[in-house]
């Protein structure tokens, strides 16, 4: 059987196959130079910084609500082995749900301070919070950190993230977080493929010149927080991560994923349907603060995906529906099965940057949840409005917020 045979008739169809071909072998590619860099290149990196570098931080950590292991979280935040620090829990309103734990460990630690942000009317309420809470820093404060509640660092999380920043080429450092699908729905292994294909993105992303940060871990110098106008960016943003990004990226600054701060959780999203609409908000963020890069190589990616995908079933029925005699192969369906074969591939990868429960199971729905991607993806053509956290937010055409709608789902 020649490759031609194998991969259709149809010179559509041989193309398509070759343009998916390089997205596998794009992914192979971070896949790999992200396990090289998470288990060596990163590690040689540290080396060179001096770990006597310990300068006074404020971390700054927005709540809302509680979610799960909330109060062994917030503590987390206290016991970090690092000379001197101070935490600033921050929520919308006093009436807050996780007000009553924060009272509990303000009583128990004084380098914790609260703060009450109000409701935003102009920019994400978790951007306005930690805009509150920064207002109530220490003034010899040298390094802004930034995390979120629903992660439970380790002792040693403080002085990992703060370490590169003594390096003047480096402006913002970020962590990542690994999920670990606790009942393996179909929701909690969508939530943790995406997870981990963002996760590839930012790590190739931030090394070749990017910048790829993750809002729940997050430090930048006081200094280049003041010089990039960051206060100004997120007065006005939809998010806090991208639109420092778009910062960084506007003045030709370095961001480091730190592979010593991947934070493990298993707090996943249950349904496919959560976390479509979880990936689709991660998308609107591409296409507000870097739109180049959610028109190219977003958009083609997430056709040739679809189509190769949805080849397959096609391919198998078109010999019971087609008039004119035809074959599996000739109708594309080499083409499609390749594909996919090659993503499995991709993703037997993955143990090694991290434990992956019901892996059987998430190798068997690869081209369910490669659909999901997509399907996040073509939704974000018709909208300008991220919906996060119950509040809706209207952007105009360069991602500032316009209009905030309290009363959507």
């Amino acid at each position: 059987m020649t490759i031609t045979a194998v991969l259709g008739k149809s010179a559509i169809t041989q193309i398509v196959f070759a343009l998916g071909m390089l997205m596998v072998i794009g992914d192979f590619a971070a896949t790999l130079f992200t396990i090289a860099y998470q288990r060596f290149i990163y590690k040689k990196r540290r080396a060179s910084y001096d770990p006597a570098y310990t300068p006074f931080c404020s971390i700054v950590v927005p709540c809302k609500g509680v979610p799960k292991n909330f109060g062994d979280n917030l503590r987390g935040f206290l016991q970090f082995d690092y000379p001197d620090y101070e935490v600033i829990y921050v929520t919308e309103s006093a009436d807050d749900d996780a007000v009553p734990e924060i009272k509990k460990i303000l009583s128990e630690d004084s380098r914790a301070k609260f703060a009450v942000a109000g409701l935003s009317e102009r920019n994400a309420q978790k951007n306005h919070n930690m805009l509150a809470a920064l207002r109530e820093a220490r003034p010899d404060s040298e390094v802004f950190v930034f995390a979120d509640s629903d992660i439970k660092p380790g002792v040693r999380w403080l002085r990992e993230i703060v370490l590169p920043l003594q390096s003047d080429k480096v402006t913002v450092t970020t962590g990542f977080r690994w999920l670990l699908p606790a009942k393996g729905t179909i929701g909690e292994l969508c939530h943790a493929y995406v997870n981990i294909f963002i996760y590839t993105c930012f790590c190739t992303a931030s090394y070749v010149g990017g910048v790829g940060l993750w809002g729940g871990t997050m430090a930048v110098r006081r200094r280049d927080y003041e010089e990039l106008g960051v206060e100004k960016a997120w007065s006005r943003a939809a998010v806090d991560d991208m639109s420092l990004s778009a910062l960084a990226l506007k003045n030709r600054r370095k961001a480091v994923v730190v592979a010593d701060c991947i934070t493990k959780s298993d707090d996943l999203l249950p349904t496919m349907g959560a976390t479509v609409s979880w990936f689709e908000r991660q998308i609107m963020y591409l296409k507000s603060y870097q739109r180049v890069l959610w028109v190219f190589p977003a958009l083609p990616m997430a056709l040739l995906a679809g189509w190769l995908i949805l080849l397959l079933p096609y391919a198998a029925f078109a010999p019971y529906i087609i008039t004119e005699p035809t074959t599996f192969m000739e109708q594309g369906g080499g083409a499609s099965l390749i594909f996919i074969l090659g993503h499995t591939a991709v993703a037997m990868l993955y143990p090694a940057l991290g434990k992956m429960p019901f892996f059987g199971r998430f190798l068997l729905f690869q081209p369910v949840l490669r659909l999901a991607q997509m399907a996040s993806y073509l939704k974000t053509w018709a909208t300008r409005t991220i919906t996060w956290a119950g509040i809706r937010y209207k952007l105009d055409f360069k991602g500032d917020v316009r209009e905030i709608d309290r009363g959507g789902g």
